[in-house]
């Protein structure tokens, strides 16, 4: 098993470097160094520090959101939070194929009375939101924007579609989850692990106790609807860094083609399909493959670092290591052995 594991963790991480070669390649392909040089150069300091300002903030407003979802379980301090949420996506984006996602469970369970399985299922309930958001916004965009290419408009029916099966798959979950299983799986398992995953699952659906408080929903709803206008209000401040003379819908462009580009395997940090979104959604408004690639850089940059930072800081105040931080799989592999 162990062997297996390692093998497919090498594979996406071949596939990672092969996708991120590729967008690099085709984001340098046209440009010459010197004058990417002379278009960084171009940006404005005053703006830079506005969007690190607003990157900063993304993380706080995650933080928020995660208190309100875990209400129904019980209270958690904001910065406890914080700290958590930082030192998450800081492994997120640092740890390869997304190794770092098990971080923030594992370390809320092992600082709170929350149990794993119950952070997973609150997780569950908040990924779906995410891509309600995300495709509320996409829709937004290609509803406003005009002159969109056909490929943009026919690839979002892809996400569209996603997220309304996620949506179903969730709330089926919650509704009908332990009765499907104990009804259709159980029977077909070893008695013993019959119990255990009874257990886990019943953890999981505690973990979704959101779902049935309307107000409580709702105001996860609009938190996430400011969280997720951030990273876009974020990517048009870095236009007027620039100065590019495009309109805001530039920044909503942007956003979609970098949801669809980091959809993609790619390296920690997203660079490669990343820069090449950039590329394409301001190239639709007129500027040019070195400004469009140079935008892309600093951008990504700019809300890559703001994460690492925020983790950084965190990392102490949270009491563990980097080195724990990676080996925090063997460790829920230890909590799931215990539990059964």
């Amino acid at each position: 098993m162990a062997e297996a594991q390692t093998s497919a963790r090498w594979r996406n991480l071949l596939i990672s470097l092969i996708v991120s070669g590729g967008f690099l390649y085709l984001a340098f392909r046209n440009v010459k160094l010197d004058e990417l040089w002379t278009a960084l150069g171009r940006v404005s300091g005053s703006w830079l520090l506005v969007a690190v300002g607003v990157s900063l903030l993304i993380m706080v407003f995650r933080a928020w959101r995660w208190q309100l979802e875990l209400r129904p379980l019980a209270h958690v301090p904001l910065g406890r939070l914080w700290v958590i949420t930082s030192v998450a996506y800081m492994a997120i984006n640092l740890l390869p194929v997304r190794l770092g996602e098990v971080v923030r469970p594992w370390l809320l369970s092992r600082r709170s009375a929350i149990s794993f399985s119950n952070v997973v299922g609150n997780i569950v309930v908040e990924k779906t939101m995410d891509s309600v958001l995300i495709l509320f916004y996409i829709l937004v965009g290609l509803t406003t924007i005009e002159n969109l290419p056909v490929w943009v408009r026919r690839g979002a029916m892809f996400p569209a579609v996603g997220a309304g099966l996620l949506v179903t798959l969730v709330l089926l979950f919650w509704w009908r989850g332990e009765a499907f299983v104990d009804r259709w799986v159980l029977h077909l398992l070893p008695e013993r692990f019959r119990a255990g995953l009874k257990k886990v699952l019943a953890s999981m659906a505690d973990g979704m106790k959101v779902i049935p408080n309307p107000g409580l929903l709702l105001a996860v709803f609009l938190v996430s609807l400011v969280m997720w206008f951030l990273p876009i209000l974020s990517s048009y401040i870095m236009i007027l860094a620039f100065d590019f003379q495009v309109p805001f819908s530039a920044a909503l462009v942007v956003f979609i083609f970098v949801g669809f580009g980091t959809a993609l395997p790619n390296l920690p940090g997203m660079i490669g399909p990343y820069q090449y979104a950039c590329q394409l959604a301001l190239g639709l408004f007129g500027v040019s493959d070195v400004d469009g690639l140079a935008y892309g850089l600093v951008l990504n940059a700019v809300q890559f670092l703001t994460l690492i930072a925020q983790g950084l800081v965190a990392l102490p105040i949270a009491g563990v290591s980097f080195d724990e931080i990676r080996r925090a799989r063997q460790g829920v592999a230890l909590q799931g052995s215990a539990a059964e």
